[in-house]
């Protein structure tokens, strides 16, 4: 017992001096996400959620998707945790962006050379991560359900509004992708057109939802943001939000208490993205705070 509790002095204070010195010592998630089974994993997520370590939450959420959980399957709270832990991974990370960004324009327009190449290259590095993380939503999270061997295969609304989800997340992280490329026409394309077809294709498969469905309106509004901030397309973004709106809008005296709530919540922001759009101020318009959702 005395040569364990020596040991584990020893290991801890190796690592301690090792740190002291700049060496950075790797630590792994414990408990593990691959050790985990479902009820484990989601519990860990939440734990992590509330602890704001958002990387962590998408390691324990992929733990749940790794086990083959066919989309169908999945509950409401389980898919809304997976996604609320990549919308706050890539959230900061928009904003760094943007900081960056900022900082960039200032220093190019006071000629500090030295400086803007330093920011262009954080601002590169950004990116990279961006990037990495809409592979990761794409291919390990959207193929799955939509596509893979998890993907739902019935008709009925629950597995619609499941498949309108994911391929609403898909365009999501596609038009993030096509913000941060403003300088490489050829790359925005890229995201741009895959943005513009994963969201084409969740509306058409979310016609079949009710008008006041909270996954549905979600979609026409983050789908409407798409035209109005990526495609310069302002006419159709307003058309969209007011026609998800104005369909929604007869139908609320059919919902019960929480889907009312949620319903009306992305409703206002629709109405508050169209007064914005159509308001008569042009220096207003350029300044528009316009609002998504997950």
């Amino acid at each position: 017992m005395l040569r364990s509790l020596v040991g584990s002095e020893m290991c801890i204070r190796d690592r301690y001096q090792r740190r002291v010195r700049g060496t950075p010592v790797k630590m792994s998630l414990s408990p593990s996400p691959s050790d985990l089974d479902r009820e484990g994993a989601l519990y860990m997520a939440k734990l992590a959620e509330q602890a704001e370590r958002y990387e962590d939450m998408v390691k324990y959420m992929r733990r749940i998707v790794e086990l083959g959980i066919k989309a169908s399957e999945l509950s409401v709270e389980e898919r809304n945790l997976l996604s609320v832990g990549y919308k706050n991974m890539m959230s900061v990370r928009r904003t760094a962006w943007r900081t960056v960004q900022q900082y960039l324009e200032k220093n190019m327009a006071d000629d500090a050379d030295a400086k803007a190449d330093k920011d262009r290259q954080y601002s590169l590095h950004i990116s990279q991560e961006v990037f990495r993380i809409i592979d990761e939503v794409r291919d390990e999270v959207v193929a799955k359900y939509v596509s893979g061997m998890s993907a739902t295969d019935n008709t009925d609304v629950a597995d619609i509004e499941v498949l309108v989800f994911f391929k609403k997340m898909e365009g999501d992280y596609n038009r993030y992708g096509a913000e941060i490329t403003e300088g490489d026409d050829a790359l925005r394309a890229k995201y741009k057109e895959a943005a513009q077809k994963a969201y084409s294709d969740a509306q058409e498969c979310a016609q079949k939802l009710p008008s006041t469905n909270p996954i549905r309106l979600g979609l026409a509004l983050n789908f409407s943001v798409f035209h109005y901030e990526i495609c310069d397309e302002k006419t159709l973004a307003s058309e969209i939000a007011k026609g998800a709106f104005d369909c929604a809008i007869d139908h609320l005296d059919t919902l019960g208490d929480d889907e009312y709530k949620d319903s009306t919540l992305i409703m206002q922001l629709l109405k508050d993205n169209l007064t914005l759009w159509n308001a008569d101020n042009e220096d207003d318009a350029n300044d528009l705070q316009v609002e998504d959702v997950e």
